[in-house]
Formats: structure tokens, C-alpha cells, sequence
């Protein structure tokens, strides 16, 4: 029978990825049964946990210090993008639960420093960066879905004889610039950025609305 330790389970996951990551295809990379994969993880979510934290922990965040709190923000919003871009189901994960573990908590940490660097408070740098990290992952996900969308042809036709058929729509697609997914997502990114910072400026106290305004 093949021996095998939990960094091989871990490292045929990563290979795997998220997306597509199952407990027996673990096994099968593995060349052993799915059952002594269990004698190593407990549960898929187990799985889950131990491979995204490894997948986080190749993401090191970048730090500008001439950039602006805004310029900050938009980039660490665009780094978190391209990450989750090249593995695929790591926003999903990312969007379910974080910090999980120490890699996540490292990234937390990362961007409580920087953000105090820039006069903010941990509480006010934790909600900023959960906000800019919500808005880049949503996109994420959204565009991902979006290309396997495109894949079902006979849905895009429909999609694009919907638009056609409101004259209101054909006018509004009609104004808006040539642009890429990028683009949109750093217009999302900018526009939360910049609000964040005119609702609370380095020093004042962070409050939240109430769901019942």
C-alpha cells in the first residue's frame, strides 16, 4: 500500500485546485483509496481549509508606500482579483469564511499595518479591507461565471435579444465606453474606495448603519 503524509495530500490538492478539489480525486492523485485519505482529513471541508490556506499562502500583497489610502485600497483590491483569476474557486472560499488560518490572518494583518501606516485604526483597516476584499472577489466570481456562461451559446443569444428588444437598454449599452473586465471592476473598487475615505477620514470614530435606516 502507497504511503503518503498530509503535505502530500495538501500538495495534490493545490495541484487539483479548489474548484475542482474532491476528496477522491485527492486519493486518486495520490494513488490510494478515498478511505485513507480520511485517516489524514477528516471531512471535505477539512480538505477545503487545508488546501485554500495553502493556495493564500502563495498570495504576498504588494504595499506602495507613495499611494494615497485610495490608491491603496484599489490595489490591494486588484491584486486580490488577479489572484483568485488564476485559481479558480479561491474567491468562492474566500468569500465564505476569512481569515480561516494563519495565511489568511497573515493578509488581515498585512493590510492592518499598512492602512495604519496611513492613519487608520485596526477596527477602521478591518472594515475597509473586508469591503474593498468583498467588492474584488464578487467580480471575481461574477466573471468567472460570466466566461462559463458564454460557453452555453443559445443562452448568450437569448441574453443579447433581451437587450436588443428594449430600446431603453439598446441606448444604454449604446453610452458606455469600450472597456475590459478590469476596467469595470477598478471603476467598483475606486468608487468604494474613495467613499470609505470621505465617510471616515484618519481619526474619526468608526460607526455602521443600521439595517433599518
Amino acid at each position: 500500500m502507497a504511503t503518503f503524509a498530509i503535505d502530500d495530500v495538501v500538495r495534490a490538492g493545490v495541484r487539483i485546485g479548489l474548484a475542482d478539489l474532491t476528496v477522491q480525486g485527492v486519493a486518486d492523485a495520490l494513488g490510494v483509496t478515498a478511505a485513507a485519505v480520511y485517516r489524514h482529513v477528516p471531512s471535505r471541508s477539512a480538505l477545503e481549509r487545508l488546501v485554500g490556506e495553502a493556495i493564500l499562502d502563495q498570495l504576498t500583497l504588494v504595499d506602495d508606500p507613495a499611494d494615497d489610502t485610495v490608491a491603496h485600497l484599489v490595489g490591494f483590491g486588484r491584486q486580490l482579483r488577479a489572484f483568485t483569476l488564476r485559481h479558480p474557486g479561491s474567491a468562492e472560499y474566500f468569500l465564505r469564511l476569512f481569515p480561516r488560518g494563519p495565511s489568511g490572518v497573515r493578509l488581515l494583518e498585512h493590510q492592518i499595518a499598512a492602512l495604519g501606516r496611513r492613519g487608520y485604526d485596526p477596527a477602521a483597516a478591518t472594515v475597509f479591507s473586508s469591503a474593498i476584499a468583498t467588492i474584488a472577489l464578487g467580480a471575481t466570481v461574477a466573471e468567472q461565471q460570466r466566461q462559463a456562461a458564454a460557453a452555453d451559446r443559445a443562452a448568450t443569444e437569448e441574453a443579447m435579444a433581451a437587450v436588443a428588444a428594449s430600446p431603453i437598454l439598446r441606448l444604454a449599452s449604446a453610452g458606455i465606453p469600450a472597456h475590459t473586465p478590469e476596467d469595470y471592476v477598478v471603476l467598483m473598487l475606486t468608487a468604494a474606495a474613495t467613499g470609505l475615505v470621505a465617510q471616515f477620514p484618519p481619526g474619526r470614530p468608526l460607526t455602521l448603519p443600521t439595517g433599518d435606516r
